[in-house]
């Protein structure tokens, strides 16, 4: 089996590159301090959302990850020859939908999250079980989880209900990507991890199947953080991967780099 991370930009009601408007209702306080400036809003199935603020100090969390290694790596984005990247002063929340998923799994997400964080720089918070669907076709902004965006859902799924899933690609990430609630700056966030469950209960029965499972949650978090795919076969970020289970120069450096955005 070959084991395929597909980057998948999300599309339907979490579109990237979506429009933006000026908002003209109702301010809070920390509108009032940005007097001047047009709140922005995305307009989702005919109605016009306002893009959360994020409480934040403007420092980051944890200190950024030097980049020690050099080699091939991509960005999903880019905004005038830089990355988008996940704002490094906010945790990168996330949530899990346990529904199908096999015995043992959990704790490979665990540790894959972890392990992001260890390269990127990011500071990762697990908010808890969900039982929203992993969809690309999900709205930024949940009533579910509050006024901001949506936390990084991880979730099952099979070909049938997500037919990207077919063949070999045992899994699918991206973010959107979209400004902050003012000014032009764009960041990643509301991320979509999708595993496939049968894929994952065949590779958990398997001898060397933890470390190769584990790989893939980390090659489609990887995309979530901003990485694209690569050409060289050394890399975990190759598309049709089917034996790396370690980051390559390329993907160490690409992670540092992601992590090392501005804040929103």
């Amino acid at each position: 089996m070959t084991l395929t991370g597909r980057l998948v930009v999300l599309c339907g009601a979490g579109a990237v590159a979506i429009g933006l408007v000026a908002w003209q209702g109702g301010l809070g306080w920390q509108d009032l301090a940005h007097l001047g400036q047009a709140r922005n809003v995305v307009e989702l199935d005919g109605q016009e959302i306002r893009i959360p603020h994020v409480d934040s100090t403007g420092e980051r969390l944890a200190p950024a990850v030097p980049v020690s290694t050099a080699g091939e790596h991509t960005f999903l984005f880019e905004e005038d020859g830089e990355p988008v990247r996940l704002d490094p002063c906010m945790p990168v929340g996330w949530v899990l939908n346990p529904a199908g998923m096999p015995d043992d799994v959990e704790p490979l997400v665990h540790a894959a999250t972890a392990d992001l964080a260890q390269y990127t720089g990011l500071v990762f918070q697990y908010e808890g079980t969900t039982d929203e669907p992993a969809s690309f076709d999900r709205l930024i902004v949940q009533e579910r989880y509050g006024d901001r965006l949506a936390p990084v859902v991880i979730g099952f799924s099979d070909e049938t209900e997500t037919p990207d899933l077919g063949g070999a690609t045992a899994g699918l990430g991206g973010s959107t990507s979209i400004t902050g609630a003012y000014g032009d700056q764009r960041y990643l966030g509301a991320g979509v991890v999708v595993l496939d469950r049968d894929d994952f209960a065949e590779l958990m029965r398997s001898q060397s199947g933890t470390a190769l499972a584990e790989a893939v949650i980390r090659h489609e978090l990887a995309h979530v953080a901003g990485l694209g795919h690569v050409e060289a076969a050394t890399e975990l970020m190759h598309d049709e991967n089917t034996a790396i289970t370690e980051w390559g120069p390329g993907d160490r450096e690409g992670l540092a780099i992601a992590g090392a955005g501005p804040c929103a």
